[in-house]
């Protein structure tokens, strides 16, 4: 029931991206990373496919890239999500785990992207208006933790695990 009320707020945040994003500023696409079967599997993988990729990613000219991972009211992160929002991060990218697809649309204004206004025939304009929301259950913006973040000269991010394993080799 969990993954079927996520799928249900996945298709509501397209219906929502496709109505307020401005498709000459905005890219957004949604990702299917679950393969239907092992052979499948083998050939995304050979392909390059990560498991983990967020559900929906953006791009707007006015920030850096956005990922969204929607997850439904109990849903939680699976490791290779973990790994991949921890790649993600140190990339640059921002990141959100989102329960909601108005929580999704809170994020990306809390993001920086600007909604467009919707002109009527008759005149009349829409603009965006952000619904009420339990921001605490709803979305959670991750952040590189300060331990994460990149050194200079060390290729990459290094967890303070392993730090730890490797001063003690």
């Amino acid at each position: 029931m969990a993954r079927r009320d996520e799928w249900q707020e996945q298709k509501k945040l397209a219906r929502l991206l496709d109505e307020w994003l401005d498709s000459a500023r905005t890219f957004w696409t949604a990702t299917d990373p679950v393969a239907p079967s092992a052979l499948s599997g083998a050939i995304r993988k050979q392909r390059g496919v990560k498991p983990g990729v967020p559900d929906t990613l953006v791009w707007c000219r006015y920030t850096t890239p956005i990922a969204i991972e929607m997850k439904s009211r109990v849903g939680k992160c699976s490791a290779s999500q973990r790994a991949v929002r921890e790649a993600l991060l140190r990339a640059g990218a921002q990141r959100w785990m989102c329960r909601s697809a108005n929580a999704a649309m809170w994020a990306l204004r809390k993001s920086g992207v600007k909604f467009r206004t919707v002109v009527h025939a008759g005149g009349t304009a829409k603009r965006w208006r952000q619904p009420k929301l339990r921001l605490s259950r709803a979305l959670t913006r991750w952040r590189l933790s300060h331990s994460d973040a990149p050194r200079a000269g060390d290729g990459g991010s290094v967890s303070g695990r392993e730090r730890q394993r490797k001063s003690k080799q």
